[in-house]
C-alpha cells in the first residue's frame, strides 16, 4: 500500500484541462507521487487512447463505487471520497482537472510524520473579496456555505466558527473516511450518495468528522493553490499587478474554475502560468 498517492477524478469535456494538469504534475512531481486517474465508465477508451497512460494508472468510476451520474457535481463528489474502498494508499491528494502546478512539490508538502495535513481555515480572503462583489451574485455564496456547514455541524453537535476545509486541491487519510463509514454512517444506517445529495460538501464532513473523532492529529495547512472560482475574481487578481512569480511565493499552483474557463483563452495574455 503506498503512503500516498495523487488522485484525479474527470471527464471528456474536461480533458484538456486534465491533460495540462497530468503535464504540470510531471515537470513538477520531483519524489515521483504517484498519480491515479477515475474517468466516468463511458470516457475510459477515450482518456486510454489520448493520454500517454504508462505514466499513470487509470481507472473507471464504477471501480471505485457503482451509483447512478443523477446530478454531476454530487457524483464527482462521492466519488472523489470513496477512494478508500480500493486500498491502495493510506492518504491522497485529491485534484481537479482544471488546477495545475506552477512549482515543485514534494511529499513533504502533503506530509508530517507520517500524518497528512488537513486544510483547515477560514475562507477570510475569498469572503472578503465577495464582500466589495455581493452585487454581482443573485445568491450569497458566503451564507450558503455557512448554512451547509452549520448543518453538518449539528450533526456531530459542535458549534462555533465554521471552518472550510478546502477547495481542493484537499490532503485525505482514509483512515478518516474509514472511520466515518464505519463509525458514522454504518453505524446509523447511512446510505453514503444520500447523505451528499441532502448536504452536499464532502470537504466539510470529512473535516468535521476528523474533528470529532481525532482519528489522526490535525496538523493545519492553508490551501495548496490559488483559486479563482469566479470570473471576476480572476480579472480583479490580474488587475492587481499579479504574476506568477507572485502566486509561487504562497501557492503549489492555481485552479482556474471549468464552470468559466472552458472557453477563455485571452487570460494567458495576462499572466503566464
Amino acid at each position: 500500500m503506498e503512503k500516498l498517492i495523487l488522485f484525479v477524478k474527470t471527464y471528456r469535456a474536461d480533458f484538456e484541462s486534465c491533460s495540462k494538469l497530468i503535464e504540470s504534475i510531471n515537470q513538477h512531481n520531483k519524489d515521483k507521487i504517484k498519480l491515479l486517474i477515475s474517468v466516468n465508465d463511458e470516457d475510459i477508451s477515450f482518456f486510454k487512447q489520448n493520454l500517454q497512460t504508462d505514466l499513470f494508472d487509470i481507472i473507471k468510476d464504477s471501480d471505485i463505487i457503482a451509483m447512478e451520474n443523477k446530478d454531476p457535481w454530487q457524483y464527482q463528489q462521492i466519488v472523489k471520497s470513496q477512494l478508500h474502498r480500493l486500498n491502495i494508499t493510506e492518504n491522497y491528494v485529491c485534484l481537479d482537472s482544471d488546477s495545475y502546478f506552477i512549482k515543485d512539490f514534494y511529499i513533504s508538502d502533503f506530509i508530517q510524520d507520517d500524518v497528512p495535513y488537513t486544510i483547515i481555515h477560514q475562507q477570510k480572503e475569498m469572503f472578503s473579496w465577495l464582500s466589495n462583489n455581493r452585487k454581482h451574485f443573485k445568491d450569497d455564496p458566503k451564507q450558503y456555505f455557512e448554512d451547509i456547514s452549520r448543518k453538518i455541524m449539528a450533526k456531530f453537535g459542535r458549534k462555533g466558527i465554521c471552518y472550510d476545509y478546502g477547495p481542493s486541491p484537499t490532503i485525505w487519510s482514509n483512515k478518516v473516511w474509514k472511520d466515518f463509514q464505519e463509525n458514522y454512517l454504518d453505524a446509523n444506517n447511512i446510505n453514503y450518495p444520500d447523505l451528499i445529495h441532502e448536504f452536499p460538501s464532502e470537504f466539510t464532513w470529512y473535516g468535521e468528522w476528523l474533528l470529532k473523532s481525532n482519528v489522526i492529529p490535525l496538523f493545519p495547512k492553508e490551501p495548496l493553490f490559488k483559486v479563482f472560482h469566479y470570473k471576476k475574481q480572476f480579472q480583479d487578481f490580474i488587475k492587481e499587478g499579479h504574476t506568477r512569480e507572485s502566486i509561487k511565493e504562497n501557492y503549489l499552483g492555481v485552479v482556474l474554475q471549468s464552470n468559466w474557463n472552458r472557453d477563455l483563452k485571452w487570460y494567458q495574455k495576462k499572466i503566464s502560468l
